[in-house]
């Protein structure tokens, strides 16, 4: 009873906060002539290159986008996973559309989005490049009547206009999360990017799983101020989030972690990455140095290490309890210089699947025996990122990839 009176309290919070915003609009923006705002076309064709840089992907020769796929290590197995970049733990406001009546609009029991039963695309508040952007998005729920025309309403303008006009109706988005953490707000990963974005092997197998296909995940496309705009959905492989219970003005997004090795080129480490990258610290990532180190012929390959995975637990008892999140705090894991040969990672077995850290448990008994500096967090400065709301400390936005055929 506790903990429904406190989501309780959560909802009315910001269903207050919902109808201060209808008051404010329903005083400020005069009705528009008619109820379909224009389609203003891509998002794309009103950017810059300098616009464009900001969405994730890389860019191939043809001229083609794609999300890289990252290779690293869960529960001391290989594990898959399409890097976003850098994000916010701070969550941005996304508007969908269901018919009055639907109870399955916006989510099914498990938090996977049912996109046939919503009335028209979603309408995002915010896009790469703008202050208060984030991938990961709290669920407003507008409720249209029958006859409304499926995306008339394309902007966050629209929505308040219509909600004080009386003609939609418009909520914070409810769902059991289960457990420990019951009824409570909704937060969706929703990753925008350029049109024809693809992800990196969607639809191959399961690295370290042959014969295991990949889920595929849709690309779709939504609207912002009037705008197309193309993103992912990774409901599908991770369900919704409930917000971290510590959010205080604003929904924060529940994190995970992930651990990332380094060799100290500062300290004098002669390894094979110092060696290659030059720098006063050396990823063990292909990725981050952008070098093969594993000699197979790509750039995915890192000696990363994840706490949690989509549906399963951490075998370590320290993060048994830790809930599956798409947004990874990063833990720097240094090997000290002297200790080089004792720890042995793929930048010296050249091999992905071959490392002495596989496992957080390995992560800390390396620490315990000298070979390990101390955990710390990699902060902005090490980074070059300076993103509100993260209190100096960098997050990873990184979708684990699931089986095809996963619930």
């Amino acid at each position: 009873m506790q903990r429904f009176a406190r989501n309780r309290q959560r909802v009315i919070v910001w269903c207050g906060w919902a109808a201060a915003c209808l008051a404010w609009n329903a005083c400020t923006t005069a009705p528009t002539a008619t109820d379909v705002e224009p389609d203003l076309g891509p998002i794309e064709a009103t950017l810059g290159d300098t616009g464009l840089s900001v969405f994730p992907g890389l860019t191939r020769a043809d001229g083609s986008h794609y999300i890289r796929q990252i290779n690293g290590y869960f529960n001391g197995e290989q594990t898959g996973y399409w890097f976003f970049g850098f994000a916010s733990r701070a969550t941005a406001d996304v508007f969908v559309f269901c018919r009055e009546s639907d109870a399955v609009c916006p989510f099914d029991a498990k938090g996977h989005a049912q996109w046939a039963h919503m009335v028209g695309n979603p309408v995002f508040s915010h896009m790469p490049g703008m202050v208060g952007f984030s991938p990961f998005w709290l669920v407003w729920r507008v409720s249209v009547p029958d006859d409304y025309q499926a995306n008339a309403i394309k902007s966050v303008a629209g929505v308040h206009t219509a909600a004080a006009a009386g003609k939609v109706k418009l909520a914070p988005n409810l769902h059991d999360h289960g457990g420990t953490i019951g009824i409570g707000q909704t937060i969706m990963h929703c990753a925008h990017v350029v049109a024809d974005t693809t992800l990196d092997r969607t639809g191959q197998y399961i690295v370290g799983k042959p014969g295991v296909k990949i889920r595929e995940i849709e690309r779709r496309l939504g609207w912002h101020a009037g705008y197309r705009i193309a993103f992912f959905d990774f409901t599908a492989s991770e369900g919704v989030t409930a917000p971290d219970p510590n959010s205080q003005s604003r929904p924060l997004m529940r994190t995970s972690d992930i651990y990332v090795s380094f060799r100290d080129c500062n300290g004098g480490s002669q390894s094979t990455v110092c060696k290659l990258v030059n720098s006063l610290a050396g990823s063990v990532s292909e990725r981050g140095t952008e070098t093969d180190l594993t000699h197979d012929g790509d750039k995915s390959d890192t000696n990363n290490i994840l706490v949690a995975f989509p549906g399963t637990l951490p075998l370590d008892p320290v993060d048994a309890d830790r809930v599956y999140s798409p947004l990874w705090r990063v833990n720097k894991v240094l090997i000290r210089a002297a200790h080089d040969k004792d720890v042995r990672l793929i930048d010296d077995t050249h091999d992905q699947t071959l490392s002495d850290l596989k496992t957080v448990a390995d992560v800390r008994a390396a620490v315990a025996k000298g070979f390990v500096a101390p955990i710390t967090f990699v902060d902005e400065g090490m980074t070059g990122t300076a993103i509100p709301g993260n209190d100096g400390l960098t997050f990873f936005s990184c979708p684990s990839q699931v089986p095809f055929d996963a619930p």
